[in-house]
């Protein structure tokens, strides 16, 4: 009997040893990530190529062209739901957005009282996809990569452009163009593909909404399809040195029942640095 007792002890030990490390090597990942984000190429004035109701807004938000800026940073109290009619979980991240160039690391946590539950990075970095999800923070229970996630990433760089006014008027990738009297379309090119996303802009010139077809996405049964997508955003104030929408969120239309969000949440600690 002792010596299986002791056996039971050294194999939770072993296998609380072998999750601390792996925790370890999943904070040095995002830390890598983040790193290399930091390492791309600084913002360009490109405002000319802009059209007004854009420059407008970046402008408004305290943007300013050729700042030399690499980098945005915020953080996010919100809830995640994973899965199409799931359960929504609080939600804390950190996100890091490339200005220079299309890029951004997402580090996000779901917690249950002291214990973290779930941790997920999400990101783009160096023209490629990356999506990982742990239990616990060690237990991998997803890691994708690859053209579609790749393209679907692009999709989410362009989508949370008002947080990021300084690319707006920095980023030469961006390719940006009319297409209504209060809609303005915006295009990046990947290896995947081209991502495309449609903003909305009120009466005062701020972006509300944010619409786009056929991004990749996950289906219940883990196979790749792909859905029209959108989001909203509000609660426009001063963060940091930024002026910026507060609330964001957004969601697929899945066929048959219509929009879904599955993230909401507000941005706070907002910081620009070179």
């Amino acid at each position: 009997m002792e010596t299986w007792v002791a056996a039971v002890i050294l194999a939770a030990l072993g296998l609380g040893v072998a999750q601390v490390v792996a925790a370890a090597r999943m904070r040095a990942r995002i830390l890598a990530l983040a790193a290399r984000l930091h390492d791309t190429p600084a913002t360009r004035d490109v405002e000319d190529r802009l059209p007004p109701v854009v420059a407008d807004f970046a402008r408004r938000a305290g943007a300013a062209p050729g700042a030399g800026l690499r980098v945005a940073t915020f953080a996010q109290d919100g809830e995640l739901r994973l899965k199409q009619g799931g359960r929504f979980a609080p939600t804390v991240a950190w996100q890091v957005v490339a200005l220079g160039r299309a890029g951004f690391l997402w580090d996000a946590r779901q917690s249950y009282g002291p214990v973290q539950t779930l941790r997920v990075i999400d990101a783009l970095v160096g023209a490629e996809g990356v999506l990982e999800a742990r239990l616990f923070g060690s237990l991998p229970v997803a890691r994708l990569s690859g053209r579609d996630l790749t393209l679907g990433e692009a999709f989410r760089y362009l989508a949370e452009l008002p947080w990021a006014p300084d690319a707006i008027l920095g980023n030469p990738d961006l390719v940006w163009r009319v297409t209504g009297p209060d809609r303005v379309e915006v295009r990046l090119a990947t290896q995947g593909g081209t991502a495309r996303v449609t903003f909305t802009f009120d009466e005062a010139g701020d972006i509300v909404a944010m619409e786009a077809k056929d991004r990749p996405a996950r289906d219940g049964k883990g196979g790749m399809v792909r859905l029209d997508w959108r989001a909203r955003f509000g609660g426009y104030r001063r963060i940091g040195p930024r002026r910026l929408p507060e609330y964001g969120e957004v969601g697929y239309v899945w066929p048959g029942t219509g929009y879904e969000p599955y993230f909401r949440g507000r941005i706070r600690d907002y910081r620009v640095a070179h």
